[in-house]
């Protein structure tokens, strides 16, 4: 599940991801003494972000100095109930500031965290106090997210909602996407060191969709040797881009999510789910006409769909096609749900604000809500009474609808499907054996490490 962020107050007007008060930097903060025996993920994640820090619209702190400004905890300038923090830059220059309340520090308060205190381990207290007044003192500073590998703080990260607390990985993933937001992703990729490699919108997006859809390499290639490449590799880069343009979207929802609410912002993350749905079922369809052209059923292509039942038909009495008959029949709850959500566009009036899923049908969210068992894609349910026509109550159930992790779990699954249609329409067995040897299966290596860091990243 995807988080909201609870945005500090602060005397300065503005948010990272915009609204009615315009933009600021992101302030992120890096809870330094946990960065130790990171998975390599985690440790790829955390470098990014130290080279994110350099730039001016990222305002980075950390505990140790390694990104400046510092934060010191100065505990000779405690009082009664609080103890002080400074500030102090690259040039060695300190700010003081009041400081964070002492209260954190209270066994009752750790045995809410824990669930647990016992006096007579000093040592464990003392280490998980000063995890604590660390993050406290990020809150202190009204910063925005707090980047820890801390097992305690991040299993208790809910407790403690209020300090954005995230690992390197989901913490550069919201860095990620505030840059991009900005535009100024024309934009910079990566960093290493003091060399910074430009890429642009398109390509980002592109080389991203290639490191999402691993089989695309093999699909694309196979595409452009089969006999009839011309239209086939057109059809096959037409996925590709639908896809890249889902990401998009997928993103603006993210924004939107992010950002404090205003009077459109709902609106406008309907207006990006219902374009959303359109380039997923779009992607797929067309993957139904490749499909149609390699196995040569000869269908019209209005017949050509993952839901017209001549295709089903066909995919079913052939042979060579069981493999993608059975990802199918397996896909099949989840083919529905995405084509029906893509459908109430046309079938349900815009007058009355049915475009937007929060007004979907209830029988169509419980069909979503039942597909993911886990966090249900943000959809939650509610008994409630309901008084029809001044009638007697009647016990009924109310759903709500979180858009934007709604719109994360059909990209995730869709992402799976158009994956596993590339690979199961097996085109390297329709091309001739002279040229199996041009199939391209994986980037080229000097685009290998611009797509791993691209997947971190979004």
């Amino acid at each position: 599940m995807i988080s909201k962020i609870i945005w500090p107050s602060t005397f300065e007007k503005g948010n990272p991801f915009g609204g009615t008060d315009g933009i600021r930097p992101i302030r992120i903060t890096f809870h330094s003494s946990s960065f130790t025996n990171l998975p390599n993920d985690e440790k790829k994640a955390l470098d990014i972000l130290m080279g994110l820090a350099m730039l001016a619209d990222v305002d980075a702190m950390s505990f140790d100095g390694s990104v400046s400004p510092r934060i010191f905890i100065d505990y000779e300038r405690a009082d009664a109930e609080n103890i002080g923090l400074n500030i102090i830059n690259a040039e060695g220059e300190t700010n003081t500031f009041s400081g964070v309340s002492k209260l954190c520090l209270e066994p009752s308060n750790i045995e809410y965290l824990l669930g647990v205190y016992s006096s007579n381990d000093e040592e464990k207290n003392r280490s998980i106090c000063q995890e604590i007044l660390e993050a406290k003192s990020h809150g202190a500073l009204c910063r925005d997210i707090f980047i820890t590998s801390s097992a305690i703080l991040l299993r208790n990260k809910d407790k403690l909602a209020e300090l954005n607390i995230f690992s390197p990985r989901d913490a550069l993933k919201i860095t990620g996407l505030y840059l991009r937001m900005k535009g100024e992703f024309e934009w910079i990729s990566h960093i290493e060191g003091n060399a910074r490699f430009i890429t642009s919108n398109q390509a980002f997006y592109q080389f991203l969709s290639r490191g999402l859809l691993p089989c695309s390499w093999k699909y694309l290639s196979g595409l452009g040797l089969h006999d009839k490449n011309e239209i086939l590799t057109s059809l096959g880069w037409s996925v590709l881009h639908r896809y890249s343009r889902v990401l998009q979207a997928r993103d603006e929802i993210s924004r939107l999510f992010y950002m404090p609410n205003t009077s459109s912002s709902k609106g406008q993350m309907g207006y990006h789910f219902d374009y959303l749905t359109l380039l997923l079922t779009a992607a797929l369809d067309v993957q139904a006409l490749i499909i149609n052209i390699v196995y040569s059923f000869g269908m019209k292509d209005n017949d050509c769909g993952l839901r017209r039942k001549l295709f089903k038909k066909a995919i079913k009495n052939n042979p060579g096609t069981s493999n993608l008959n059975t990802l199918l029949a397996d896909k099949d709850d989840f083919i529905e749900i995405l084509f029906d959500l893509r459908n109430k566009i046309h079938t349900v009036s815009l007058e009355t604000n049915f475009h937007t899923p929060i007004t979907y049908p209830d029988e169509l969210l419980e069909r979503i809500y039942q597909y993911d068992q886990k966090d249900h894609w943000g959809i939650q349910k509610q008994n409630v009474t309901v008084i029809k026509n001044r009638g007697d109550p009647v016990p009924s159930i109310a759903y709500s609808v979180d858009m934007c992790n709604l719109a994360h779990g059909l990209v995730c699954e869709a992402t799976k499907l158009i994956n596993s249609l590339m690979e199961e329409t097996k085109i390297e067995d329709f091309l001739d054996v002279e040229v199996l040897s041009k199939i391209s299966l994986n980037p080229p290596p000097d685009m290998l490490h611009y797509i791993q860091t691209y997947l971190l990243l979004a």
